[in-house]
């Protein structure tokens, strides 16, 4: 112990001592251990959701894949109503089964009115997902219909406070329902709804809500409500999946294709901790996301150690005296050893400490610039506190191998002669700076080429203008629904309002109706599978599509009425589900669509006969551009717009160029005037688009970001490493000044000496990025190519940076007095 202390009090006064050294080696490490440690955190936060529930390997939600001719295989996280009963009936591997649909509400509270989700689900909910209870029984809160689990903060939202069993929660259209429970807030890293109120699956929520899901009782064909099974210990997924066929086959009506007799459906088990990484139907694969995080985390991590270790072991070479004395003096080697030991963990002790309060300090920003929900407990982990103290040993005992073994091994004359301690010192140190810089500039290539990436997609032709076009939502509340017109009519005479149309959905949204279709005379080898956009009227011209050939719905064209106005519409959040018999006679098709069935040109199609499903046919009378949906992940697809005035949920209102705070103050003062009892949903077209990108924009500023880092943290080293050469060359620069050498040749001597290991950096980082971009960029349907250029340039400004960093040591010996200089020991 004694001599542990003895080495502490001789480490702290040699850190001390050599203060720039010091600060340099701690600074680097620290912001690479806090930035290692925030991407970390993310990734162990994003990859273990749902895992806190206690049955968690044994839930699986219940997935359908649908084939559908024309196209690739679409997996849905939704399935029919009646499917989660008959699994628990044919299944004896079954133990239970929750069945989950949400469901917007409006909550009547003090005169307001409060938009949330309700979820409304099976008795059995609590048995698969044990939350917490503050207040009521988990075994019977759900037992009943008409009663109410609240989470703690709408608890204490509408009745400040939890102890409120038994007390009334009241809906705007004037259902009221029991509290019956209050559970904790769920944790952040779960896919469920978070703050959602629960109900029974048989509890009354509205007239048109209680009919419609009444009657999903009995239908195979509709796909809204998401399933999800408990099952026994012990049983093999896979073996209860290949089961599945044959129970389709016996309880699905719709199993197999009307027009090929093969299966148009199948189930898949997604585990219920792997729902969140591995998302059904998004294209986007959150793992890779992830995993190209964590390289970035090693990178940046390693580009900290690297220059640690590389730092450490240049300054550990200028100790050879010190080292030749101690020996003389009678020191042993295993003595030497732990003290160049004991100082390089200390140090690294250090960074870690200043690390993990940069941790603390930053890990707020970095949440909130992500816009991500993070549990802050993850920071007190103390598996985090163990993964630190073990790296702090790695770490350390790495950077202080080199001094404690190789500064220790010759003998105490050879050192005091002048004798090498390693030829290859020097030689490992240019390797590290060139990994360095080739992970930087990688780092580099990858952050601009996806800013590229981003901003190409995001102004992509989109087929409508959406510029100026304001979302209205919430239009399929029972409330508004007869009043849609009405508030179309006046949003015209609002100053500043152009247009204004309703829709089903909205681009962007997520939805993916799709239906068949082919031209008279082809129904078996012909079927085409289309989009279908159910729409208003008025709302192409108010979306401004670029019409190719023929006109638009009108109002005043008899065939493009409908035939049964009193027919069921859908709700929100269903897949692939028309009402009975929703049309007119007349389609207005995209120009793909157009072109999937025959035509050659625009012109050609319209008047022209299209069968809509089996046999339902309709006039094609106008021809528009191709829409973008979805991303540019996917590609456009070919789309029939259908006129259907029922189910409508969104006003697009395209406002005029001179629209100010005037025209928005007026539409929300119409929409409280029109639906007094419904909130307010609105935003602007472009801003829901550009969400559409959030992901790859989040990619973005985070490679930005720590790609700022690692060059920092390089630049760090490079510059302790030209402080260090600058010292050990002090006598050749005065001796080369003698001989006639100017500052300036000097200075390029010294700063040509850092630029060959930088120009090496990018050969090799140069086709790592090429063949990593490319890969990634195949991602797209749509993409831009890749420019040598932005190869070129990242891999300049890393030489620029390079000269910079060390030309002003440089500079300041180079101008230093050559007496000095030959003087100096």
């Amino acid at each position: 112990m004694k001599m542990l202390g003895n080495f502490l009090r001789v480490a702290v006064r040699i850190l001390v001592r050599d203060r720039m050294y010091t600060l340099l080696n701690v600074a680097g490490l620290a912001i690479g251990i806090a930035a290692a440690s925030m991407l970390g955190l993310y990734v162990w936060h994003e990859t273990h959701y749902d895992g806190f529930f206690s049955k968690a390997g044994q839930i699986y939600r219940v997935d359908k894949t649908e084939f559908v001719p024309g196209r690739m295989p679409i997996t849905y996280d939704s399935t029919a109503k009646p499917l989660g009963p008959m699994l628990k009936q044919d299944f004896p591997e079954v133990e239970a089964m929750v069945r989950v649909h949400s469901e917007p509400v409006v909550v009547s509270r003090d005169g307001n009115a409060f938009r949330e989700r309700m979820q409304v689900v099976d008795g059995d909910f609590f048995r698969l997902f044990d939350l917490p209870f503050i207040a009521g029984d988990p075994g019977t809160a759900l037992a009943a219909p008409g009663t109410v689990v609240l989470p703690e903060s709408l608890a204490r939202k509408y009745f400040n406070g939890v102890d409120i069993l038994g007390r009334t929660l009241t809906l705007t259209n004037g259902i009221s329902l029991t509290v019956s429970g209050v559970i904790r807030d769920l944790p952040t890293n779960t896919h469920l709804r978070r703050e959602a109120m629960l109900t029974n699956i048989g509890t009354r929520l509205g007239e048109n809500f209680d009919g419609w899901f009444a009657r999903m009782d009995t239908t195979w064909n509709t796909n809204f409500i998401r399933t999800y099974i408990l099952v026994k210990p012990g049983t093999d997924p896979a073996a209860l999946t290949a089961r599945f066929p044959a129970f389709l086959a016996a309880r699905d009506p719709n199993y197999l294709s009307t027009g090929t007799n093969k299966p148009a459906k199948a189930l898949v088990l997604t585990g219920l901790t792997h729902i969140h990484t591995d998302p059904t139907g998004v294209p986007a694969n959150l793992l890779g996301v992830l995993h190209g995080l964590l390289a970035v985390a090693a990178v940046v991590l390693g580009i900290a150690i690297v220059n640690f270790v590389n730092l450490s072991t240049a300054r550990s070479s200028l100790r050879v005296r010190e080292v030749a004395v101690r020996k003389a003096l009678g020191a042993p080697r295993g003595l030497l050893i732990g003290q160049f030991l004991v100082e390089s963990v200390l140090l690294t002790l250090v960074a870690a400490v200043l690390g993990y309060v940069l941790l603390e300090m930053l890990m707020p920003t970095f949440v909130s610039a992500l816009g991500i929900r993070f549990d802050r407990g993850y920071l007190y982990s103390p598996w985090l506190l163990v993964a630190e103290l073990a790296g702090v040993l790695a770490v350390g005992g790495l950077a202080g191998l080199y001094p404690a073994l190789v500064l220790s091994r010759p003998t105490a004359s050879v050192l005091l002669k002048g004798g090498t301690v390693s030829s290859g010192g020097s030689a490992v140190r240019t390797l590290l700076v060139v990994a360095q810089f080739s992970a930087a500039i990688l780092l580099a290539i990858s952050t601009i080429v996806i800013f590229q990436q981003t901003r190409y997609v995001s102004s992509q032709q989109l087929g409508f203008n959406a510029d100026g076009v304001l979302l209205v939502r919430e239009l399929h509340q029972p409330e508004a629904r007869a009043h849609i017109e009405s508030f179309r009519q006046a949003l015209l005479r609002i100053p500043g309002v152009a247009q204004a149309g309703a829709s089903f959905h909205a681009p962007a949204d997520g939805s993916d109706s799709t239906d068949n279709y082919h031209v008279p005379g082809t129904v078996d080898d012909g079927t085409i599978v289309f989009r279908s956009e159910f729409i208003g009227h008025d709302y192409l011209q108010a979306m401004g599509v670029r019409l190719l050939a023929g006109r638009l719905f009108d109002r005043a064209a008899t065939a493009d009425a409908l035939r049964d106005p009193a027919a069921a519409a859908p709700t929100e959040g269903i897949h692939n589900v028309r009402p009975t018999d929703p049309l007119g006679r007349t389609v207005v098709l995209s120009w793909r669509a157009v072109q999937r069935l025959g035509f050659h040109t625009a012109e050609e199609a319209v008047g022209r006969q299209v069968i809509y499903d089996v046999d339902y046919p309709l006039t094609i009378i106008g021809v528009v551009d191709d829409w973008q949906f979805n991303s540019a992940r996917t590609e456009l697809q070919p789309t029939a717009f259908l006129l259907d005035e029922r189910g409508l949920d969104v006003m697009a209102v395209h406002l005029t160029p001179v629209a100010g705070a005037a025209t928005l103050a007026a539409i929300d003062q119409l929409w409280k005037d029109t639906f007094p009892t419904i909130p307010e949903n609105r935003e602007f077209l472009d801003d829901h688009i550009r969400d559409a990108y959030t992901g790859e924009m989040r990619q973005g500023t985070l490679l930005a970001g720590f790609t700022g880092l690692a060059i920092l943290i390089a630049c760090l080293g490079l510059f302790g490493l030209a402080a260090f050469t600058a010292q050990r060359r002090t006598k050749e620069i005065g001796l080369r000044k003698v001989l006639g050498a100017g500052v300036t040749d000097i200075v390029r001597l010294l700063v040509w000496q850092f630029s060959k290991p930088v120009m090496v950096a990018n050969l090799i980082a140069w086709p790592l990025a090429w063949l990593g971009l490319r890969r990634w960029l195949q991602g797209y349907a749509y993409r831009i190519e890749l420019n040598p250029l932005v190869f070129a340039v990242a891999g300049l400004a890393a030489l620029v940076i390079a000269w910079v960093t060390v030309a002003g040591h440089a500079a300041r010996v180079a101008a230093a007095k050559p007496v000095d200089a030959l003087r100096y020991e």
